[in-house]
This record gives C-alpha cells, sequence and structure tokens, in this order.
C-alpha cells in the first residue's frame, strides 16, 4: 500500500512512502507502545509495522500497528487524526469476518492500534506461494468480504483500500477484512491536509479513486470485484512495469475475459466479477451486499447441482442390480415354474420307484430239505415240530 499526493500521475512512484528498509533504518526500535509490549515485528508496509504484543492488563497476546510516514508536522497530524477516528469506528463494528479492534491511542512514539491476533496469513501470500481457489471456494471467499463490508458500508465506512494483503485468511479458512486504517468515514470529508493525498494500491484502485472523485461503497465493490477476478484467473486483472502504467491500464483497458483465461469458470462468476470491477460505479453492483447476495444464489445452485450429479451413478447403479418391474415379475414367474417343475419331476421319480418295487415278482424259495428248513426256521426264530405234536 502507499500513500501520495494524486496529480500528476508521472510523479506517483516518487511520492511513494519509503521502503521497509529506510523505515526500518531510520527509525528507533520500539519496545513499547501505550501498555503493549512489543515482541517482534510481524510485516511491514508503506504505511507502518505490524508487531506481534503483550496486553499485560488482559494477559494475552494482540497484534500492534504503528503508523511511520514521512510527512510535514500538518500532514502527519492530519493522518493521525484520520487514523484514530477510523479505529474508532471500526471498534464499533462486530462482524466475524472483520478484524477486532481492541484499542488506539496517539503516544510519544506515534499513533497506533491494537487488534486481535490471527493465525494463518494474508490472500497475497497465499497466492504468492501458489495457491489457486477452486471457484466454488474463491465465491465463497469473495462473499463473506462482501458480506464483512456491507456491514462496514452500513455505518457509513468505506473501505478504500480493498486488496489480497489486506484479505486475511485464518487457519479453518475464513477470511478477515484487516487495515480499515485508511478508511474514511464516507459521509465525511477528508480531513485539511490530506485533500490531494490518494492511498492504496494501484491494481486493485477504483477509476474514481485514481481521478480524485467522491468515493462511496461502490469503490469498495469495485476492489472486491478485481480480486475476485485474479482469484478465478490466476492473475491481476491489470498489468504494467509501473504505477503509470497500471494507472492507464485501469482507466482505459478492459481486462481479458475470464472465458478466454479458463474455460471451466462459471459463466455465472464471470459475470459477476466483470460486473462488480465495471468502470463506471452506476454499472456496478449498487452494494457490497447486493454482490454477496448473487454470490449465495450461485452457491445454493452450484450446490444442488452437485447433489444431482452425484445421485445419477447410484441410480444407474441400483437400476443396474435391481431390474425393472416387468422383467422382474417375468422373472420371477420363471423362477417358480422351474422350480415346482423340479419339484414335480422328483415327485413322479420317486413315486415310479416306489410302484416298481410292490409290482417286482418274488423269487421262488429253493427247497433244500429237512435241513435247510431247519435252518430258516432257526433264523426266523421258529422250532419245527412233528404234527402230532400239537
Amino acid at each position: 500500500s502507499t500513500l501520495r499526493e494524486r496529480p500528476p500521475a508521472s510523479s506517483l512512484a516518487g511520492a511513494a512512502a519509503p521502503s521497509a528498509g529506510a523505515l526500518a533504518a531510520g527509525r528507533p526500535t520500539l519496545t513499547h507502545i501505550g501498555r503493549y509490549a512489543l515482541e517482534h515485528s510481524l510485516g511491514i508496509g508503506g504505511l507502518g509495522q505490524v508487531h506481534e504484543a503483550w496486553d499485560p492488563l488482559l494477559s494475552r497476546a494482540v497484534a500492534v500497528k504503528t503508523l511511520h510516514l514521512d510527512a510535514d508536522a500538518a500532514t502527519r497530524t492530519a493522518l493521525e487524526r484520520l487514523f484514530l477516528a477510523e479505529a474508532r469506528a471500526i471498534a464499533s463494528l462486530s462482524h466475524r469476518h472483520i478484524v477486532t479492534v481492541h484499542d488506539a491511542g496517539l503516544t510519544p512514539q506515534g499513533v497506533y492500534i491494537a487488534m486481535e491476533r490471527l493465525e494463518g496469513s494474508d490472500l497475497r501470500h497465499r497466492l504468492a506461494r501458489g495457491w489457486r481457489p477452486g471457484q466454488g471456494s474463491a465465491a465463497q471467499l469473495v462473499r463473506r468480504v462482501a458480506d464483512a463490508l456491507a456491514c462496514a458500508h452500513a455505518r457509513g465506512i468505506v473501505h478504500c483500500d480493498i486488496k489480497p494483503a489486506n484479505i486475511f485468511v485464518t487457519q479453518r479458512d475464513r477470511p478477515k477484512v484487516l487495515d480499515f486504517g485508511i478508511a474514511r468515514v464516507a459521509r465525511g470529508r477528508s480531513p485539511p491536509g490530506l485533500e490531494s493525498w490518494v492511498a492504496g494500491s494501484p491494481h486493485y484502485l477504483a477509476p474514481e479513486q485514481l481521478r480524485g472523485e467522491p468515493v462511496d461503497a461502490r469503490t469498495d465493490v469495485y476492489a472486491l470485484g478485481v480480486v475476485f477476478y485474479e482469484l478465478l484467473a490466476g492473475r491481476k486483472a491489470f498489468r504494467g512495469e509501473s504505477v503509470e502504467q497500471i494507472t492507464a491500464a485501469v482507466l482505459g483497458q478492459s481486462p481479458t475475459p475470464l472465458h478466454e483465461l479458463r474455460r471451466d469458470v462459471s459463466p455465472t462468476l464471470a459475470r459477476i466479477a466483470a460486473k462488480a470491477m465495471a468502470r463506471a460505479p452506476a454499472a456496478r453492483y449498487a452494494s457490497a451486499a447486493q454482490m454477496a447476495g448473487e454470490l449465495r444464489r450461485w452457491a445454493e445452485r452450484h450446490a444442488h447441482a452437485q447433489a444431482r450429479t452425484h445421485a445419477r451413478p447410484t441410480a444407474a447403479v441400483a437400476r443396474t442390480a435391481r431390474p425393472g418391474r416387468a422383467g422382474g415379475a417375468r422373472r420371477l414367474r420363471l423362477a417358480w415354474l422351474g422350480i415346482t417343475a423340479a419339484v414335480l419331476a422328483a415327485g413322479l421319480f420317486a413315486g415310479w420307484t416306489m410302484q416298481a418295487r410292490r409290482t417286482a415278482p418274488l423269487a421262488p424259495m429253493p427247497w433244500r430239505g429237512p435241513l435247510a428248513a431247519d435252518a430258516q426256521a432257526g433264523r426266523t426264530g421258529l422250532t419245527a415240530q412233528p404234527l402230532g405234536a400239537r
């Protein structure tokens, strides 16, 4: 993020804030600010530095952002007042996708904001490491950020610097909108001394910001659309080797249509991104809530379509495993007929066998004389007696 005077465009690069190395070398290392003990640096940007710190009063770790800017006394005072005013405004917001501000103050060491300590990384670092979300994940992340912005807009607060570096993604893949420090109250005006200054990253600045025109909620919608485009396309919407080239691209060029970069991107999501980043504010979504609603409806339709897709193979397997009603009944009748025929055949065969045994002629008893009769009588348990013995 850079803070610079707007005109002329050729001087934008030279008016940028000092580099991180110059900032670190030009200022003494702080150990305390307010009641917070600064432990180590979490990051350095164009407007200041973020430290991990310890809050001895509440015994908890926090993140403390300090503001450092090489500017004249009047500009510094105006910027510090704006910084504190926005910190108070954001502290009044309560949303699960907006970083929680615990405290803010002005000390001899400078102005600071104490925020919740988050675990994870910002979207800029994720993308730099090669992370490429699916279109469903990208839509969900952007929809949550849009919900957070809608909450801020309802309080009259415009962020003015939505970009991947200011969207923190926690370890549970939940976004948190960071750095409302340069945001302004939409109903108010820039403080004296800051009317000709513009802050932000040129890739994501809306045309009206670059031209010095009034901003409103649609300015944040534009920046979020540019972020959404980048997530879907895998590259920035506007390219250039210098601030001047990027500014010219934002003001006068249209980004490559998403379907030319990725044929698998949903046409609905491509249309949402294109509408959000329309050059004319009137052609964009009227609010972040409206954009979030479009993304929510797409997610619901997408989930239903996926459910139907997963159900089709199961139904096909079921149809293969279970025959149709007519075919099943016919096969069942044939099976019963086969079983009945088998039983009848077995019964007929058994009956024929028994009848054959009953009708077979008895073999004649051979006559072997008295000895044979005596032996036979012995086997049957009878005793031969003379006729006269009865």
